[in-house]
């Protein structure tokens, strides 16, 4: 399989790029009712895509966004909290790889959202020290230019 930056297309990057802008500081029912099936989807799309760019620029700032879109996401999506872990592995791998407090980033991204199943999620799933990535569908694969993701 192509590597996530091959393989997603980035079309709604500005649109996920504008909706985390205009998040408030603490995302309320009213912030998350306002947000389409297109934001959704962009933001998802959004996350996959940037966790890498974080990865390869070694940036906290994008994978707090790639984590966030995620969030947000999930918070409006999520069917099955199995399918979230696999899609939160690569962000809990690349926090390890920047040498950052993954306990701490993902609680700090929980916080942010209503109390329930998104935020207890991402709080028990970041601070979870058995997560890697080939147990969760996931590989690195080395690309002209830099790191990418790749299902396994």
């Amino acid at each position: 399989m192509r590597p996530n930056l091959e393989r997603i297309p980035g079309g709604g990057d500005a649109l996920a790029e504008q909706v985390l802008r205009d998040l408030p500081a603490v995302v309320d029912d009213a912030a998350l009712a306002r947000l389409g099936r297109p934001a959704v989807l962009a933001l998802g799309r959004y996350s996959a895509r940037l966790v890498v760019v974080a990865l390869r620029t070694r940036s906290a700032r994008l994978l707090r966004d790639a984590l966030t879109a995620a969030a947000v996401s999930e918070q409006l999506g999520m069917v099955d909290p199995r399918d979230t872990m696999v899609g939160l592995a690569p962000h809990l791998h690349v926090a390890r790889e920047l040498g950052l407090d993954a306990p701490r980033l993902f609680a700090e991204v929980a916080g942010r959202l209503p109390a329930g199943d998104v935020a207890t999620l991402l709080r028990t799933f970041g601070a979870r020290t058995d997560v890697r990535l080939p147990g969760f569908g996931w590989r690195i694969v080395d690309t002209p230019d830099g790191p990418d993701l790749a299902p396994a």
